[in-house]
């Protein structure tokens, strides 16, 4: 890429857009964020300040566009050069389910045909470790892990796995394209989004632990590794993103311990859950709020997975963060937030 390119994030304000945004504008490049007219950007401004980046902030051109609407999406590719896509929902609500699917699989497949029609150069996607496949003996997970599209999958993974079919397609139709797979991202988000969950949740303190194990990575380190394989030649490749693989008690443990909060010391068993799951639900019906727990949830929880992200590795010049590290950067992150105004916009 050349440091006269525009490049399109789109999903700006999300927590790995307000991330990819700062390495970007970091490296020199001309950074166009893609979002809603109605979408509250205010957290993604407190992240640029929580690193320190208020003056990259102003540096944003912004751009307004629903990715379900192809034509403000078209629009919105106008002198474009490259793209990273990183627009997704995350849900494992059945009430979201179709809007969910809508624009992680309809959107995605807009933003490739803009981006096919505007001729851009380089397109980054950001799909999900929820796209790879499962191994059934325990072995590590890589990028040639085929995808099992069975009932054992969440909703939010099945959509994630068609979105990047859509990419694929796109690469079938000339668009000059990179995947990248990351793990659970940990890094500066709103409370109600994406990891922002489990840091809420563990903010507040919980009695309980489940036996799950999947993978991580750090915010900044999936943004180092987009803008690098954006700068390089490598096209039609995946990558999984994982810095560590970790339980989920393991994660709940160094979230107590940054916040001074109770370590989880009572395993909830699957049969616990599924009881809590259906009280949840009931609950739900006399409140406006989603369900705090869903049997898809549940299900993602009890997983044991393990991934090498040695392809990465071998690639490009990367030393992911330990995860403690990561979990450090976030509970600071959220602890600043509650003490400022942010939380009140």
């Amino acid at each position: 890429m050349d440091k006269t390119d525009k490049i399109l994030v789109t999903g700006a304000t999300g927590l790995l857009g307000s991330h990819i945004m700062i390495e970007l504008l970091k490296r020199g490049y001309n950074v166009c964020g893609l979002r809603r007219p109605t979408s509250d950007c205010h957290i993604a401004e407190f992240v640029f300040a929580h690193y320190g980046c208020e003056a990259l902030w102003n540096k944003i051109e912004w751009r307004y566009a629903d990715v379900t609407d192809p034509i403000a999406v078209r629009e919105a590719m106008k002198n474009i050069n490259a793209v990273c896509n990183a627009a997704a929902m995350v849900s494992f609500s059945s009430g979201e389910h179709a809007q969910m699917w809508q624009v992680n699989v309809e959107g995605t497949a807009n933003i490739v045909t803009a981006a096919i029609e505007a001729n851009v150069h380089t397109f980054c996607h950001i799909s999900s470790i929820g796209a790879i496949g499962h191994t059934t003996d325990k072995q590590p997970i890589d990028e040639k892990t085929p995808f099992q599209p069975d009932t054992n999958r969440s909703v939010y993974s099945q959509s994630k796995f068609r979105q990047e079919m859509e990419v694929w397609r796109g690469m079938e139709n000339g668009l000059n394209a990179v995947i990248v797979n990351p793990g659970v991202v940990i890094g500066p988000c709103a409370p109600s989004r994406s990891s922002g969950l489990i840091a809420a949740t563990m903010q507040k303190g919980t009695h309980f632990y489940t036996d799950g194990q999947t993978g991580y990575v750090d915010a900044r380190d999936v943004a180092y590794a987009v803008a690098s394989l954006m700068e390089s030649d490598i096209r039609g490749e995946r990558f999984i993103l994982v810095g560590e693989n970790s339980t989920v008690r393991n994660v709940q443990n160094l979230f107590a311990q940054n916040f001074g909060t109770t370590l989880p010391q009572y395993k909830a068993h699957k049969w616990q859950l599924y009881i809590a799951t259906t009280a949840c639900k009931i609950g739900a019906l006399f409140t406006s709020n989603d369900p705090a727990l869903t049997f898809e949830t549940v299900r993602t929880m009890g997983g044991q997975y393990t991934y090498n992200a040695e392809k990465i590795k071998k690639t490009i010049d990367i030393t992911f963060r330990p995860l403690s590290e990561s979990i450090a950067n976030m509970a600071t992150f959220c602890k600043q937030l509650n003490k400022t105004k942010w939380q009140q916009k």
